[in-house]
């Protein structure tokens, strides 16, 4: 059986008690009192347990192996949940769902993925399937930037906010949107894929097929290949990376590093990087007229002032003034959990309600 490499961590409780809200609290005890979100990412899957107060009482993180394909990765999600219900002693009838979000373009009615350029096996994949068939547990699935930003609204940075855009820069980039107080999912359930808006049509090819997409040029793995060559030049002396050559090893807290100790490559290529971004916000506040611009994900985790001052720079700069002057940019507040706690709750808003019908106290 696959082992999975793993960290857990317990959550700041000051954090947990600005997610406490008592009529989220009062419809749990109703129901089930525990939830599980899951984020699956490029390159990690983070599962946590969620009590009835939408606190993290368990959680645990693995690496994701795509190359290994799609039998790895299911015993490596089946584990993980089943650790955080050890971990807790909860058992699993204690649970009302699984809540996941997932890059890709998703199907959220059947929870099946049509495609996720960062993991290739999941292409017309039914992962909701799949992962209730492991479970035991009803599963809802959406795409991992539409339930961040949904985290980030019910417990986070945008909380209190009714136009909202986020951009989060992981493996690659994704965004989503609210609008009028809501998550918009647009026809087929994939609105807000601004890692694949065109930048360069130039540029790299993209992980979606074409070239010059953002994410082909400011996502972390193109930002490490930049890395790797500054690396080979000798121009990132401080840069503490044991194999330059595997993209996947350079990560964003060792770039940060490297730039307070002096690496000025590295800080202007991650300035570059910004300012891309910054260009597409622009783009976004002149067609959407958000009141707030979320920057989430592990590169503005790392480096949160520099990337936020930057890319915010750049999008006052292209932006109409009008539109420019009434958006405030910031970075997401929930860091890891943004994704699983929009999952959880997505979990609650869909099962709990059928749990109470089903089973009336």
């Amino acid at each position: 059986m696959t082992k999975c490499i793993v960290m857990i961590q317990s959550l700041p409780q000051a954090i947990a008690e600005r997610w406490y809200n008592e009529k989220d609290f009062l419809t749990m005890l109703k129901g089930k009192p525990y939830s599980i979100g899951i984020d699956i990412g490029g390159t990690k899957i983070l599962v946590a347990l969620v009590d009835n107060a939408f606190r993290v009482i368990s959680e645990i993180k693995a690496k994701t192996k795509p190359e290994k394909g799609d039998r790895d990765f299911l015993v490596c999600l089946f584990e993980s949940v089943r650790h955080v219900l050890k971990d807790a002693a909860v058992d699993r009838d204690e649970v009302v769902g699984i809540g996941a979000g997932c890059p890709g373009l998703i199907d959220l009615k059947t929870g099946r993925v049509k495609t996720s350029p960062n993991i290739p096996f999941l292409k017309n994949y039914p992962l909701a399937q799949r992962i209730a068939a492991l479970t035991k547990l009803p599963v809802v699935i959406g795409n991992d930037v539409q339930t961040g930003l949904f985290g980030e609204h019910q417990f986070g940075a945008a909380r209190g906010y009714r136009h909202v855009v986020g951009l989060f820069m992981g493996t690659g980039i994704g965004g989503a949107l609210i609008l009028n107080g809501q998550i918009y999912s647009g026809s087929s359930g994939s609105a807000g894929e601004v890692g694949h808006l065109l930048v360069d049509p130039l540029g790299p090819p993209c992980g979606c097929g074409r070239r010059g997409c953002l994410e082909a040029l400011a996502g972390r793995l193109a930002i490490s290949a930049e890395v790797a060559i500054a690396v080979a030049r000798q121009k990132a002396p401080h840069l503490d990376i044991k194999n330059s050559a595997d993209l996947r090893g350079i990560k964003s807290g060792a770039l940060a590093k490297a730039i307070q100790a002096g690496d000025r490559a590295i800080e202007e290529l991650i300035r570059q990087k910004a300012r891309l971004v910054g260009l597409v916000m622009a783009n976004l506040v002149n067609t959407l007229n958000p009141e707030i611009i979320i920057l989430g994900g592990g590169v503005v985790e790392a480096m949160p002032h520099l990337i936020v001052r930057e890319a915010e720079n750049a999008m006052r700069e292209q932006a109409l003034p009008a539109l420019a002057r009434t958006v405030k940019v910031t970075a997401a507040k929930l860091g890891d959990y943004s994704i699983v706690m929009g999952g959880a709750k997505r979990a609650v808003d869909r099962f709990g309600e059928k749990h109470r019908i089903d089973h009336p106290r």
